[in-house]
């Protein structure tokens, strides 16, 4: 192919000029590969393990109640079975108590994974009844809060336990993030001896199975569900993995993969400057072989197999750092969560993919352009001067190569949608700042015509942001991409450390009380009426049900949005009540006081406005394993970023009150915890109280360490768009030379002339800075507007914006004193 031997002959001694493109495509291309490589380490490392995390080929759950007698004979026929009961009772030790996460488990118990002890002991031996006192194997923490040791006693219920042993590695906990008290396992038996098992207390029952060899799990959970169609079971199938901590890993992997993407668009912009540098610098050639008679699409062709060259370095170089990073963070990220080691190519492969598009898309603008020039004008002139529109068919490649990079990203993606929607946000936030550039090019050309005589510096930066060929809707762009992420995730973090550090801890109760008995109701109101540190206290009854079927038509056969699965998906904590609640409704009326007929249902607006449902349609719940249809009434405003009594399905009062238990929530005088919290437990041992501090704590915790990993992640953008500065920086030192050089010869000083290219990439750095705050501010209303309130965090955006000023105003220095450093009389003769 003459091309291709034209093409590398052509390479030789200019590989140097594709540097910038070829960091630029492996730092693009490295982020990608360690986001691909690290989330599929991780899913199939849990994967592998999620038998053992879920306990079971198949796991079943409900609350309140156990299995009945023809459940447990449909899952013995399935293969063997354990069943566990989960609570939250108090622990008592002398004076001492807690709140615990006690398990009571059976004699198969655990099916899958190993559950250690110290001392190594069987678990039947460690639960065994000897001597009429029951065993029990406890959590570290649980010795810490009561002052106990191995060997010692301590009381649930008014049932003794003797500690035998620490719990060391417990299979079914293994990814569970955060848990309310001390881990506690005793037997089943003893748990219904301590009467902790009665019919409507708040327990989670759990049924792991299993399977026989030859039984398919998706077809007997579909068997099952056709029997038992309204029973409440939330099925989960070990084949599928582990529900909750992969949908969140499918949102952290999204978000990675949304920053490692920014990186490489940034980078693109790098690549599009690099590759018009390099064939202003070959305008000659191109101008030859045009006058020797070679075809416009030869020019493309050869300059665009060139490209693909330098990109093939880059991505090969990228994958090569993205396996070694991965490898070098994989060791830390398995003290957390399971990890399965390997080489994985087709993430390395979606990566390669990813920067050999992005090269492709981004150089073909400035090839299509030097496809156009005539060869006379390409004599006289740099190749951005006199922009000639792109052939069709070009315009045409771009668009497909468009579609295909972002057709690869949804396919890419674990969330689609969510992909897509970034795709569209990137595309419409690349085109404003865009136009932002194009918009300060035609400012300053218009800026330029004032009368400025008295201010020479002002008048030549505007005259070099508007020149032609000049960098500045590339740079506005590259800047203005990542401030924009910087800018969004310092909004975020200021806003949740708002809400989470003055909002919710001003409207969140300070302690909430579990499992109170109906009877128990009255006595709890007196008791805390008489208690002078008690604010105000809200209490209501509490059971969980689960939505079956929507306006008729069964769950499983309906798409339910993501944003509400959790609300519909599995059981759900329910309640009623007669009083219309303070915040009122926002649509339809509330039920009289006294009303008694069919039941009806006041829903969250969100969710009915998600699940297309309104005023008049109908949810069918199961609850206690009995189907409750009831029409919609009402919709309600749910504050999902706060910790109120509320519900998103909140019913009528039954005509028939089912077994159920009562929660409370209190909101205390400052520093009456303690004192609230002896008086409850005294009084009503059976209901434990939990300390919301500790909760909005774990949160605060929770919130800063992912807003410092986003800030972190977000940093690699900026390195990106360094990249693309220094690329502007270098590429336009020949341009900067020869205007220096016509400066000192009219006489400017170094002073003067530093203060022009300075003013110059000052304005561009502004210019971004401005447009982020904007953006940013906006990316994160985008983001979490539903749940909080977003208001702009100009101190900490402010701080990215000076910073990024300080960086361009340094470049336009560096660049200044490069270029005066060079001789004049050397750039003349040029």
């Amino acid at each position: 192919m003459p091309i291709l031997r034209l093409a590398c002959r052509d390479l030789r001694g200019a590989t140097g000029s594709f540097r910038l493109l070829i960091v630029c495509v492996a730092l693009g291309t490295a982020a990608i590969a360690v986001v691909g490589l690290l989330s599929a380490a991780v899913l199939e490392g849990i994967g592998a393990s999620a038998r053992d995390s879920i306990g079971g080929d198949v796991s079943l759950r409900l609350f309140h109640q156990p299995p009945t007698a023809e459940h447990l004979s449909a899952f013995q026929a399935a293969g063997t079975v354990s069943n566990v009961a989960e609570s939250r009772p108090l622990a008592w030790r002398g004076g001492r108590s807690t709140l615990v996460e006690l398990k009571a488990v059976d004699g198969h118990y655990p099916l899958y994974g190993t559950l250690d002890l110290t001392p190594t002991l069987p678990l039947d031996a460690a639960l065994a009844r000897r001597g009429g006192v029951w065993g029990a194997a406890v959590g570290k923490a649980l010795l810490e809060k009561l002052g106990a040791t191995v060997g010692e006693a301590i009381t649930i219920a008014g049932q003794t336990f003797e500690i035998r042993a620490t719990i060391t590695a417990e299979p079914d906990r293994a990814l569970r993030a955060f848990s309310l008290g001390p881990r506690m396992i005793i037997s089943l038996s003893a748990a219904e001896a301590a009467g902790l098992l009665s019919p409507g207390s708040q327990t989670y029952w759990y049924s792991r199975i299993r399977l026989d060899t030859g039984v398919d799990a998706a077809g007997w959970i579909a068997g099952f569900q056709r029997r038992f169609p309204n029973d409440g079971f939330r099925i989960v199938n070990a084949a599928d993995g582990v529900p909750g901590v992969e949908r969140t890993l499918a949102l952290v992997t999204s978000l990675s993969m949304f920053v490692a993407m920014g990186v490489l668009l940034i980078g693109a912009i790098g690549i599009a400057g690099s590759v018009a540098a390099y064939l202003d610098r070959k305008r000659m050639t191109i101008a030859i072989l045009r006058s020797l008679g070679a075809p416009p699409s030869a020019v493309l062709w050869l300059y665009l197999i060139q490209v693909l060259l330098a990109g093939l370095v880059g991505v090969t170089a990228g994958l090569l750092a993205g396996w070694l990073l991965a490898g070098a963070i994989t060791p830390h990220l398995a003290d957390w969560l399971p990890v399965a080691p390997g080489f994985r190519v087709v993430p390395l492969a979606v990566a390669g993919a990813f920067g050999l598009l992005v090269t492709i898309l981004f150089a073909l603008w400035p090839l299509s352009k030097a496809e156009r020039m005539p060869p006379q004008s390409l004599f006289r002139m740099p190749l951005p001067h006199g922009w000639q529109r792109p052939k069709r068919q070009r315009v045409a490649a771009m668009a497909g190569l468009g579609a295909l990079l972002a057709a690869l990203l949804v396919a890419a993606a674990p969330l689609p949608v969510a992909a897509a929607a970034f795709a569209a946000g990137a595309t419409l936030v690349c085109l404003c700042l865009l136009g932002l550039g194009r918009l300060i090019v035609i400012a300053a050309r218009l800026a330029g015509r004032l009368n400025l005589s008295g201010r020479p510096v002002l008048r030549l930066a505007l005259s070099n942001t508007h020149r032609p060929g000049a960098p500045t809707a590339m740079l506005v762009m590259a800047a203005g991409l990542s401030l924009t992420l910087l800018v969004a995730v310092a909004t975020l973090r200021s806003n949740a450390e708002r809400h989470l550090h003055e909002i919710l801890p001003a409207s969140a109760p300070d302690m909430v009380l579990l499992n109170i008995e109906p009877s128990d109701g009255p006595g709890l109101d007196r008791h805390l009426n008489a208690t002078p540190n008690v604010h105000r206290w809200e209490r209501a009854p509490f059971l969980h049900g689960q939505v079956t079927h929507i306006t008729g038509e069964a769950v499983a056969n309906r798409r339910i949005p993501r944003e509400v699965a959790f609300v519909i998906r599995g059981d759900r904590g329910l309640s009623w009540r007669a009083a219309r609640p303070p915040h009122g409704v926002t649509a339809g009326q509330w039920w009289p006081h006294d009303y008694a007929g069919p039941p009806l249902l006041s829903l969250d607006e969100k969710v009915a406005r998600k699940l297309g449902v309104t005023i008049g349609d109908s949810l069918t719940l199961s609850v206690l394993g009995e189907p409750v249809e009831g029409r919609i009434a009402n919709l309600r405003r749910v504050d999902w970023a706060g910790l109120d009594l509320d519900f998103p399905i909140l019913l009528s009062p039954p005509a028939e009150i089912p077994p159920h238990r009562e929660i409370a929530a209190l909101w205390l005088q400052p520093g009456a915890e303690t004192i609230v919290r002896a008086a409850l437990t005294d009084a009503f041992p059976m209901s434990p109280a939990i300390d919301m501090a500790e909760v909005v704590s774990f949160l605060k915790n929770a919130a800063d360490g992912a807003g410092q990993a986003l800030t972190a992640v977000s940093l690699a953008t900026c390195a990106a768009a360094f990249l693309v500065l220094a690329g502007a920086v270098a590429s336009g030192h020949r341009r900067r030379c020869r205007d220096v050089a016509i400066l000192k010869m009219v006489g400017a000083s170094r002073r003067q002339t530093l203060g022009v290219i300075m003013a110059e990439f000052a304005m561009i750095g502004a210019a971004a800075g401005m447009a982020a705050l904007l953006l940013g501010w906006l990316a994160a209303w985008v983001a979490v507007g539903d749940l909080i309130a977003v208001h702009p965090a100009p101190g900490p955006a402010a701080l990215w914006i000076l910073t990024a000023l300080g960086i361009f105003i340094a470049a336009g220095f560096a660049a200044g004193w490069r270029a005066f450093a060079h001789p004049a009389t050397t750039t003349l003769r040029q």
